[in-house]
């Protein structure tokens, strides 16, 4: 690590640091192999795309190995156009491991809040241009959690089996029909989006620290 790495890392407090670096160890494995998985589909044979996704796991071990310190002492550093490709790939990860189910995506939400607080922190930004990154952090996180849901919906519309399929993942005792799922997807979309947008603007101004540096709430 350069001493200029080092610098950055110090103005980062070291539990801090230590969280950041935590979750950037997690998260590039869990990207190589997720892309790796999708890049190998339709590629190569079926029965190889699994050893490509462990080779995808194993290469995003080895670049935490080789550049995880750096990429913690820069993590609020990152251009915004590779954070929001980063965090379209993240919830489309999440949405798939959760198959479909998007209230999960609900933590990416959280998690971008928060970074983009600390971010604004870090950087030293005035009360009223924090409030307008935070605005626009919620409003990029709700837009991609209703696409998200979106999915779901039309998924569920189109599915006859959906009734059936809630009634027994949640073990009702009445039927679901169609006008009954209509009318989850009428309410629970705009919900959903909303809380996403809440979530995440209530995350960053926690991180950011709020009134406390002149930005007041949302």
């Amino acid at each position: 690590m350069s001493g200029e790495d080092a610098q950055r890392g110090a103005l980062m407090g070291r539990l801090e640091s230590r969280v950041v670096g935590a979750f950037i160890a997690v998260l590039m494995p869990v990207c190589c192999f997720f892309a790796a998985w999708w890049l190998g589909v339709g590629v190569v044979p079926e029965r190889y795309v699994p050893y490509g996704a462990f080779g995808g796991l194993l290469l995003g071990v080895v670049l935490d190995a080789l550049f995880l310190r750096r990429w913690t002492a820069r993590a609020y550093e990152m251009r915004l156009p590779s954070l929001m490709f980063l965090y379209v790939f993240v919830s489309v990860v999440t949405y798939a491991v959760f198959m479909g189910t998007s209230v999960f995506n609900l933590v990416c939400g959280i998690v971008a809040g928060a970074y983009m607080g600390r971010r604004l922190l870090h950087a030293g930004a005035a009360g009223e241009e924090a409030r307008t990154v935070i605005r626009r952090t919620g409003s990029f996180a709700a837009a991609v959690i209703a696409c998200a849901a979106g999915f779901s919906a039309y998924l569920a519309l189109r599915d006859p089996f959906a009734g059936s399929d809630l009634e027994h993942m949640f073990h009702l005792k009445f039927a679901v029909t169609r006008p009954t799922i209509v009318a989850l997807v009428a309410a629970g979309w705009p919900v959903l989006v909303l809380c996403q947008y809440w979530l995440a603007t209530k995350a960053a101004y926690t991180a950011y620290g709020g009134r406390r540096h002149g930005a007041g709430t949302a």
